[in-house]
């Protein structure tokens, strides 16, 4: 699993990669006058937004508020569907640019697709791990699989899902006392 401060670092990057992609997708599509890969501004600009709500969840829920809007579920399938939009804006993008071989635009649209494949791959990154330890708690029969599968599918080891809060303690002392251990009260 990656680590918080990896995934927190990775957010960040692409809050900072959105404005020179605007800049570059803006001018590929003014010059070339190809909606792709302009139109790839769309899930550039939802993974900037959905960022930035993850890093500002994360402060509000270091002061104590917990924020309950953003679920680890909810951040899990934001990062899928947006994976699904930048690989589904992408593919059109390198059919097009292909065809577009002799026109001296094809290397700004290339490096237009830079920013796009960059957000691929972290929303890739953050949402694989997740979705194989889904695959793997389906799968498997042990008693304690089964009890972490009735709980939930998503770990609740990864903190770009789940902020640590005062919530989570009544939680941890009842399964303290459920299993004989000696929990604080």
């Amino acid at each position: 699993m990656p680590s918080p401060a990896t995934i927190a670092t990775l957010r960040r990057l692409e809050i900072i990669a959105f404005p020179p992609a605007f800049i570059l997708l803006v001018a590929h599509g003014i010059a070339s006058q190809f909606a792709f890969p302009a139109l790839g501004l769309l899930p550039l600009a939802a993974s900037g937004i959905l960022a930035a709500f993850i890093l500002n969840r994360d402060v509000v829920a270091a002061i104590g508020s917990p924020i309950q809007s953003l679920s680890e579920s909810n951040i899990f399938w934001a990062d899928c569907l947006l994976a699904v939009l930048h690989l589904s804006f992408l593919i059109p993008s390198w059919a097009l640019l292909a065809r577009a071989w002799p026109d001296p635009v094809i290397v700004l649209g290339t490096y237009c697709t830079v920013f796009m494949m960059f957000d691929l791959g972290v929303h890739l990154f953050i949402a694989l791990p997740q979705a194989v330890h889904i695959l793997i708690s389906q799968s498997c029969s042990c008693p304690h699989c089964r009890s972490v599968a009735k709980a939930g599918y998503f770990s609740s080891t990864v903190s770009e899902y789940t902020p640590l809060s005062d919530a989570d303690e009544p939680e941890i002392v009842a399964r303290d006392l459920e299993e004989g251990g000696n929990a604080r009260l």
